[in-house]
């Protein structure tokens, strides 16, 4: 699966991307390994020691998810490989997501890129049913062999589910590319996709109701939760790229606030909390010294600067010093501020006309273009469930 934009414990890099956890994978990586090490392989492979169960247990958890981290990092290669910036990485409660840095520019990268980790996966599956199929038949290697069957199994069936024709799974991605293919309207296929993920979903959503009712009630209330985030999922795709869209055809200029107030440097930054980010309620403003550019303090700055320091310590200690990731050209989209703003770690950017300071840029302000936009008339469609 793939997503825009993600947060996490970050373990490694690989090649430029960033692998990371969410908080919400400790809970799945949990309930795996009680699953296999207290209930499958001991019903399906009984008369073993517990420690074995949960030794081989330990062991195929681990290699599922590093076969998820596979099925992931090969759309974030063949991404990168196409031009499109996969730099993220982030497994979490229901699988994993490969962060995107924006939409592909034709069909044929898209088709590429989501077709990369369901072929991935079914590799990984006959990968692992060879091995099991040439560790010995002893009794002494049964779970070893088990081990490599689940694997097998379990990342054919990661292909299949990854293939199933709802955004944003691979399948939904795959389905968009063909009717973006057909249409020329990347907007247009990704509602159909969108129509039908929210199809599924519902499907998934029924299924787990009948499985409850029927006595699995874990099974049930999983797959009704695998189901809502589809839906969740596949709406809000839709709505982010609308919103991208939209604001890809507007101009940082055209919202930037204008003659934006200022701070010096050697201001302390107590006077500054008392006299502008408390007095006027902004959250940041840009440092100028003779006329010139040199920073911008927002709030993060200032709240990591101790208390008992703050009557001492100058603007110009604790500033983020001027540089390209905190600045944007006036002629930009803003959907580009965006982007540079989500790469920065900041919410707002300096707006420059060369050097000559333009104006300023924020996050909450774009945000509340774009509620004003969806109110006013410019909101997008929902997607109908199929």
């Amino acid at each position: 699966m793939r997503g825009e934009s993600g947060q996490g414990i970050e373990l490694f890099r690989l090649s430029g991307v960033a692998v990371a956890i969410d908080y919400s994978w400790l809970i799945i990586f949990a309930l795996v390994l009680w699953g296999l090490s207290a209930g499958y392989f001991p019903d399906r492979y009984p008369g073993f020691a517990i420690s074995s169960y949960w030794i081989v247990g330990l062991i195929a958890t681990l290699l599922f998810f590093a076969s998820v981290l596979i099925h992931e990092l090969s759309h974030a290669f063949v991404a990168n490989r196409l031009g499109e910036q996969v730099s993220r990485i982030t497994l979490f409660i229901f699988g994993g997501m490969a962060h995107l840095s924006g939409e592909p520019e034709k069909p044929a990268v898209e088709f590429k890129v989501a077709g990369a980790g369901p072929l991935t996966s079914l590799i990984l599956g006959g990968v692992f049913w060879g091995v099991q199929q040439a560790i010995p038949s002893a009794p002494a290697f049964t779970l070893w062999k088990a081990v490599f069957r689940y694997l097998a199994y379990i990342n054919v069936a990661l292909a299949l589910f990854n293939l199933l024709p709802g955004f944003p799974l691979d399948g939904g991605r795959l389905l968009r590319a063909f009717i973006w293919w057909r249409t020329g309207s990347l907007t247009r296929a990704t509602s159909r996709a969108a129509d039908w993920g929210q199809g599924i979903a519902w499907g998934l959503i029924a299924l787990g109701a009948f499985e409850i009712f029927a006595g699995a009630l874990v099974g049930g209330l999983w797959l009704i939760f695998i189901g809502l985030f589809l839906r969740s999922a596949a709406l809000s795709s839709y709505q982010h790229l609308f919103v991208d869209r939209m604001l890809s055809r507007m101009r940082v200029r055209d919202i930037m606030v204008t003659d934006p107030v200022t701070l010096t440097p050697d201001l302390t930054v107590s006077e500054a909390v008392d006299r502008y980010f408390l007095h006027l309620g902004f959250g940041g403003f840009p440092v100028v010294s003779e006329g010139r550019v040199i920073g911008l303090l927002s709030l993060p700055q200032v709240s990591n600067c101790p208390i008992e320091q703050r009557a001492t310590r100058r603007v110009g200690d604790i500033m983020r010093r001027m540089d390209g990731s905190i600045a944007i050209a006036d002629t930009a989209s803003v959907a580009d501020a965006l982007h540079r703003m989500a790469e920065a770690n900041t919410g707002r950017l300096l707006v420059m006309d060369g050097e000559r300071l333009a104006g300023l840029v924020t996050r909450s302000g774009i945000a509340r273009l774009v509620q004003m936009r969806m109110v006013l008339g410019g909101e997008p469609a929902v997607p109908a469930a199929a």
